[in-house]
């Protein structure tokens, strides 16, 4: 792999983000609108600026560590946030609320008294667990609905299906991420080029589930 090619990888996450966010500003063209949509296209806007810079200080090889494990406990953070919102029953949103709760903390003790230096495997491997579980519970909110729905015109299926293909394909990545950098340098540059296209998909589906509904209305017009 050249330099060049090297140096295009570090901007496609940025790039895959902001086009996410500038998909997300159609909502204020549309009424009426999930609410959850709303701070999520705030939340991109962020994200994607947050992406360029970090990507921008790991491409000039400046440690980045710190500044990854709060960006990621962040996003975690987040993503539980939304998924509270997304999913309909009382009894879930209160076991959410309480994992909110509990979940920053733990994350912070983490990265500033356990795996100091270091990236947080314990509390980023945790977030894992409980993003996917929470998707996969939306799903299962879904088969117990009594009505059919159009899934393709669903925003929350879309980021559902992002968020639970890529956390449950970066689990193992980040879990072994201390034995992975004993591997050969071209082992680690296709595992880099596997996580850049992970991103990619994760923020295409956040594109759609801002579109889908655009598609939605014009055909009701």
């Amino acid at each position: 792999m050249t330099h060049l090619s090297n140096a295009l990888f570090f901007y496609f996450i940025p790039i895959a983000a902001g086009i996410a966010f500038l998909a997300s500003l159609t909502i204020y063209f549309q009424r009426p609108v999930e609410r959850y949509l709303k701070y999520f296209s705030i939340f991109l806007l962020f994200n994607s600026l947050l992406e360029a810079y970090l990507n921008i200080q790991a491409w000039n090889s400046l440690n980045t560590v710190f500044i990854n494990n709060i960006e990621t406990l962040l996003v975690i953070s987040f993503e539980l946030f939304l998924l509270r919102d997304i999913i309909r029953r009382p009894g879930a949103k209160k076991v959410l609320t309480y994992i909110l709760l509990g979940y920053p903390v733990f994350g912070l003790i983490n990265i500033l008294f356990i795996q100091v230096g270091v990236f947080h495997t314990f509390s980023y491997c945790l977030g894992c667990l409980l993003i996917v579980s929470a998707c996969i519970y939306y799903f299962w909110e879904l088969f117990q609905l009594k009505h059919s729905v159009d899934l393709v015109h669903q925003p929350a299926f879309w980021i559902c299906s992002g968020l639970l293909f890529f956390y449950s394909c970066t689990f193992p990545l980040y879990g072994l991420a201390k034995l992975m950098l004993a591997l050969p340098r071209i082992i680690l540059e296709n595992l880099f080029i596997i996580f850049v296209f992970l991103n990619i998909f994760l923020y295409l589906s956040f594109t759609i589930a801002f579109l889908c509904r655009l598609r939605t209305r014009r055909s009701m017009s």
